[in-house]
């Protein structure tokens, strides 16, 4: 029988490399997401479903586009992965639609303890200022100043994506709790092959094709910590001004000096003691209650816990 699975996320559990290396290359699946076939041209449709309203939600086209990928599949799995569906606007709303588009299918989330998967999250996006005018877009943005900042917005910012059971309840109330899967991106990292297992189990692929694909493979990683550095000085010393353009040969010290921060180390982005502390009392009660509903060793890899 023809499976369906949806891909939510989450932020910073490898979900880049998975859709490139996995998902849009295994002979198993019909693939629908970033980096599939044709994304490029049905892109501003799924953006829609995942964060407008239904004022401005094309929702006939976005039906049509999903009955023709469902469709396609065959004797395949089909898959539509997503990892903005957890830091959406309209969580509901955005699940409900889902559940409308593909009313059977099974649902599939990767998840990363919040200390690190936050830290990550800051190095490769909330380091550098957007949205944001013209004249101030990418600034950098110290740590302190964007955590603070999304403690504001809690109800809507980054951070409110990583309340993983809050998130996933929509789902379970809306496809079963028997068809919502959680996976530890930890378990990736300690040992691919026994997450590969569980993963193939949920898109009902074969095992051997998908190590394959995986071996070796580290899509988007983190950025560097010159790259880092080199905005944060950049921010304070004439923003903006294009030096190369006044120097002899500029194009190509531009090229080779980007080259060399783009090399070099990653970024490390260390949480303060008080920060960890304010995330844990922020995640812990959620982790436990996912925990309990998934029967997944949180405690081992240090999740937040009440």
């Amino acid at each position: 029988m023809r499976r369906s699975v949806i891909h939510i996320g989450a932020n910073k559990t490898a979900s880049t490399t998975l859709q490139r290396a996995l998902f849009s290359q295994h002979s198993g699946l019909h693939y629908m997401g970033e980096d599939g076939v044709g994304y490029e041209d049905y892109r501003d449709i799924v953006n829609a479903m995942v964060a407008d309203d239904d004022l401005h939600f094309p929702a006939d086209v976005c039906r049509d586009l999903f009955d023709r990928h469902v469709s396609q599949a065959s004797d395949k799995t089909f898959l539509y992965s997503n990892e903005d569906v957890m830091t959406s606007r309209i969580p509901v709303l955005c699940a409900q639609r889902l559940k409308s588009l593909i009313p059977d299918a099974r649902i599939l989330l990767v998840i990363r303890d919040q200390n690190t998967a936050i830290a990550s999250f800051y190095a490769n996006h909330g380091a550098f200022l957007k949205p944001a005018p013209p004249s101030y877009y990418r600034r950098h943005v110290s740590l302190d100043d964007w955590l603070s900042s999304e403690l504001m917005f809690i109800k809507y910012g980054a951070l409110a994506s990583f309340f993983y059971n809050r998130l996933l309840s929509n789902y379970a109330d809306l496809f079963g709790p028997d068809n919502v899967h959680v996976l530890l991106f930890e378990e990736l990292i300690a040992d691919k092959k026994v997450f590969v297992e569980k993963l193939c189990q949920v898109l009902d692929v074969e095992l051997n094709e998908a190590i394959k694909l995986l071996a070796e493979r580290h899509e988007r990683p983190r950025i560097t910590s010159r790259m880092l550095a080199y905005n944060r000085f950049r921010t304070w010393f004439f923003w903006g001004v294009p030096f190369t353009s006044y120097i002899p040969g500029g194009r190509w010290m531009a090229a080779a000096f980007q080259q060399f921060i783009e090399s070099g180390p990653s970024a490390n982005v260390e949480l303060s003691q008080v920060w960890r502390e304010k995330i844990s009392d922020l995640y812990a009660k959620d982790n436990q209650a996912l925990a309990l509903a998934y029967d997944l060793p949180l405690d081992k890899y240090g999740y937040p816990l009440a």
